[in-house]
């Protein structure tokens, strides 16, 4: 089959516009991938690892998968891992296609050992939630099912001034190595929603977020001298959205239908905070709150966290239309600005802006003097 795009070297790509014509657009992005590159491959040339570093020095950070239904998105956060029903299928070919969280526990925790086994002051604590965003039959609203205690039932998001939208009574897991995190992410994707389509055989009904917290103490005498700051709270979320899906196309019916307009209503008002933010000091209000799902991403677009987009699409010119929406859709979420802080305890934090504040006195001061 014929196919719609054309990774044209490492930041730049060309789409057709349309199924059957020879006009392409070209695209520029931070990195391109071709549809040959390995698990490996993607883990490495994405941008992921330096989003990890960034967690473990105390930064929040969000991988984000976005794309049309069957793109790959799934299979790019989570790999194969919990897609077989039975143990026997773990070996080295589950483990080889390993998706960005797995890769990113094996490399955060071989990051833990190197800093102990170097330095011997830094302690580390790792936990991990898995939580999806869902429409249950009946529910006006989207519904939160924490995928690690699914009896809990509905979950609901919460907002202070200190921690911003969160879901209440989530489930941490500890996890002190990455086979800890490998069999809270099997557990948690034994719960989660999926369902056929006429797009998609395997396709996820719902939003999942795979959070991993990383609190760090470091030795007391660090911040005195004037270094890192001695505990700091980073975390990363991966979250796999939904894949978008026409309902033409689909030819889904009954609750599956209304799965997928819920589904279709999250993404388009994800794209309508993506739009207002891009449009940086000129946008109006985002509308954060018309989505459980944006309100929950608030920190990762236009807040304090660092976010990397992952956006998926298929090469088959038949869904050439719809990848070229999505690689909009990522465009312009390229235009949003965040402001990445380190996220540190009231009392650091305090310390660090009366630090800020009698830097900025002292400079202040220095140009009084200077006339």
């Amino acid at each position: 089959e014929e196919e719609c795009c054309e990774v044209r070297d490492a930041t730049s790509m060309l789409v057709r516009t349309a199924p059957g014509t020879r006009q392409w657009r070209q695209y520029a992005f931070d990195a391109c991938l071709p549809s040959d590159r390995s698990q490996k491959q993607a883990f490495q040339e994405s941008g992921v690892t330096s989003l990890l570093d960034s967690a473990i020095e105390g930064y929040a950070g969000t991988v984000l998968a976005y794309g049309q239904t069957g793109s790959g998105k799934t299979h790019t956060i989570l790999g194969r891992l919990g897609q077989a029903a039975d143990a026997s299928s773990r070996g080295e070919d589950v483990k080889r296609d390993d998706g960005l969280v797995m890769r990113s526990a094996k490399r955060l925790f071989r990051k833990i050992d190197t800093d102990d086994a170097a330095a011997g002051a830094v302690h580390y604590t790792v936990s991990a939630s898995f939580t999806e965003i869902y429409n249950a039959p009946g529910a006006v609203n989207e519904c939160i099912c924490d995928l690690l205690c699914p009896d809990t039932g509905n979950l609901q998001v919460r907002y202070s001034q200190k921690h911003g939208f969160f879901v209440s009574d989530l489930q941490e897991v500890a996890c002190r190595s990455a086979a800890d995190v490998r069999a809270v992410l099997e557990a948690g994707v034994h719960n989660r929603r999926v369902g056929a389509t006429q797009l998609n055989r395997d396709s996820s009904r719902s939003h999942a977020l795979f959070t991993l917290r990383i609190d760090s103490e470091r030795a007391a005498g660090d911040d005195e001298a004037g270094g890192a700051p001695a505990r700091t709270y980073g975390k990363i979320t991966f979250v796999d959205l939904a894949g978008s899906e026409r309902l033409k196309e689909s030819l889904s019916e009954g609750n599956a239908r209304k799965e997928t307009q819920a589904i279709n209503k999250s993404l388009f008002t994800l794209g309508k905070v993506i739009a207002q933010l891009a449009q940086g000091k000129n946008a109006r209000h985002v509308p954060y709150r018309d989505s459980k799902l944006t309100q929950l991403l608030q920190e990762s677009f236009g807040g304090g966290a660092l976010c990397l987009m992952v956006t998926c699409i298929s090469p088959a010119a038949a869904h050439a239309e719809e990848s070229v929406n999505s690689l909009n859709y990522a465009q312009k979420a390229m235009n949003i600005r965040n402001r990445p802080v380190v996220r540190l305890d009231e009392h650091q934090q305090l310390m660090v802006d009366l630090r800020h504040e009698n830097a900025a006195l002292r400079r202040e001061l220095e140009v009084y003097r200077a006339r």
